[in-house]
């Protein structure tokens, strides 16, 4: 019998199986108390979906395009999530939609952004820890946000983070510069280092929302802190492909990365209304009641017969 498949890491699944509010769990309750056969299984190397079987795949951190596939992962911050026909971040198929503010109910717009301000930024929450102490800053400076290491990464990056680093550390305003928790390599770890004593950037270990409440522009490769600072009313420069250059200006070298974040400076965003389409009407939200029904219409609009799955 045809079923539905959730692909994991085999990191995930254990952590998945024991916890009912993770996505992956849900997705899978919630489609088999709906009557469909669903399932979660170890994700195998390459692509674990044959593009000729009954099946239906839900990959995580997925690249695949057929037509028996949507591609999954966090869309930045909890609790949404991609189920995207193409892949995430810089590879999902948001990277060509078209995004127009004015389509958009202003008012539901506005309404989902509070919530979102009084979610995270009010209680200074993010996808990482963050330190409870309020860490002062004299503003007027632009935030940058290192990334980890990783496949998404290399991915996405137009130039090194070296480059990105000695950029913004000619740039005529105050930087400040907060690296990933999961770590540097060696030489971004030695140059921020020499920067720092040099007096061009500081460093930091603050809470994001402490580091984006004063900051005039925020610049990363593509990280979540994109969206947060748009939450803050920050624009964002992009330093890699991504999904969210559509309420972003993209750096696509060192040296147009001053220029760029003038240009942000200087742009009147509409950033609750792209936090609206972006996360509201574009990705799934793992907390809202409609979840399965929304993951059966991504399902069907790939072409998929919902009835072959049903037990």
């Amino acid at each position: 019998m045809p079923e539905i498949l959730i692909h994991l890491p085999r990191d995930m699944i254990d952590a998945v199986a024991d916890n009912p509010n993770q996505f992956y769990r849900k997705l899978e309750q919630g489609l088999s108390e709906a009557g469909y056969a669903a399932r979660i299984l170890r994700r195998r190397r390459g692509n674990p979906c044959p593009p000729a079987d009954d099946n239906f795949h839900f990959v995580h951190q997925g690249l695949h395009r057929q037509a028996n596939v949507l591609n999954t992962g966090l869309a930045y911050v909890f609790p949404f999530w991609y189920a995207d026909p193409t892949g995430i971040y810089g590879h999902s198929s948001l990277v060509s939609a078209r995004f127009e503010p004015a389509a958009l109910d202003r008012d539901a717009a506005q309404s989902f952004g509070n919530r979102l301000r009084a979610r995270l930024v009010a209680k200074r929450f993010s996808r990482y820890d963050q330190k409870t102490a309020v860490t002062p800053f004299d503003g007027g400076h632009v935030a940058v946000f290192l990334q980890g290491p990783g496949d998404i990464l290399e991915r996405a990056q137009l130039f090194e983070t070296v480059d990105l680093l000695r950029a913004v550390a000619r740039l005529d305003r105050p930087v400040v510069v907060k690296p990933h928790p999961a770590g540097q390599t060696d030489q971004e770890t030695a140059l921020l280092r020499d920067l720092v004593h040099a007096g061009l950037v500081q460093q930091t270990d603050a809470n994001i929302h402490d580091i984006l409440s004063g900051a005039v522009a925020s610049v990363s490769i593509s990280s979540a802190v994109t969206l947060e600072g748009m939450m803050h009313g920050v624009p964002a420069v992009l330093c890699g492909l991504s999904d969210l250059h559509h309420n972003a200006v993209t750096a696509r070298s060192p040296d147009q990365i001053g220029p760029a974040i003038e240009q942000a400076i200087a742009t009147p965003w509409q950033h609750d209304a792209f936090l609206y389409w972006f996360l509201f009407q574009q990705n799934l939200n793992a907390g809202a009641p409609d979840l399965i029904d929304r993951a059966l219409a991504r399902i069907a609009a790939t072409g998929a017969d919902l009835t072959s799955f049903r037990r």
